[in-house]
């Protein structure tokens, strides 16, 4: 197993891809998840790692850090050395944004060259080091009272999501005693989305982990948040840019090729607060 679960507050889990299992400039090509996590990527310089998003390319062959997904990138991984190791950090929701000065704006949906933590490192303890550094710039602010009660909000939302009501932000401003003009607030400064951004990327993502689990029916798409199926193939067209069946089709093929990959990409079966 290369998914490793971590109980550290702000790590969730961690991948490693075993580059050995393919040839030198083989092409990786798949469709990440709409997700609220945030990843840090250590390359080692083993491979090329192109994102497309938004009709823009970005092409890093080092360490990157890559804001959250609300809308699903084309990835390209191209290995360049099959001896080195590729390992993916996922953050949990309030994190990674503390790592860098960027403002948050610029990191959601976006990857940038200025995004990138420059730190020197032993390549056998990177993941340890990672780990330390996470804890270091974030723990002061996890003490924070409104970094927790955001927390809570979070778990709140986690909690209830298949019932949400259509004024949800007027029930959590009253749930949690703030005004819907700070807890726009808190989301903006810890999640780096605004309320109703988060909730839709949480439903495209408990859908697209109910395609992969094969678990896509009527129900799995009410418990999803969405009305009916029409409303969800129509939001799938709209974020894929693909009709639901294409992309099925080419799951099904990247899950034979690196099924826990595509397990730790899809977040199945791993155990979250996000």
């Amino acid at each position: 197993m290369n998914i490793i679960c971590h109980e550290n507050p702000f790590v969730d889990s961690i991948y490693h891809v075993q580059t050995q299992s393919y040839k030198k400039d083989f092409d990786f090509h798949f469709f990440g998840a709409p997700s609220v996590h945030e990843h840090i990527i250590l390359n080692d310089d083993c491979a090329a790692i192109t994102f497309e998003l938004n009709k823009k390319t970005y092409t890093f062959n080092g360490d990157l850090v890559c804001g959250k997904f609300t809308h699903a990138p084309k990835i390209k991984i191209m290995f360049k050395d099959t001896s080195k190791n590729l390992t993916i950090i996922r953050l949990k929701a309030c994190g990674l944004f503390k790592l860098t000065n960027l403002p948050i704006s610029s990191l959601v949906n976006t990857i940038l060259p200025r995004s990138t933590i420059d730190v020197d490192l032993i390549m056998n303890q990177k993941d340890e080091n990672y780990i330390h550094i996470v804890d270091t710039l974030v723990n002061e602010e996890s003490h924070n009272k409104t970094y927790i009660k955001t927390q809570k909000i979070i778990q709140y939302i986690n909690a209830n999501f298949s019932h949400l009501p259509t004024n949800i932000a007027e029930v959590l401003a009253k749930e949690f005693d703030i005004s819907e003009s700070t807890l726009r607030r808190y989301f903006k400064k810890y999640i780096g989305i605004n309320l109703s951004t988060y909730i839709m990327t949480v439903k495209r993502k408990k859908m697209i982990q109910s395609l992969y689990e094969d678990n896509y029916d009527s129900m799995s798409v009410r418990e999803s948040g969405y009305y009916d199926q029409s409303h969800f193939l129509n939001d799938f067209k709209r974020l894929y840019g693909i009709p639901l069946k294409q992309y099925f089709r080419d799951m099904k093929i990247l899950q034979k090729q690196s099924p826990e990959f595509m397990r730790f990409l899809y977040h199945c079966n791993i155990q979250s607060d996000i």
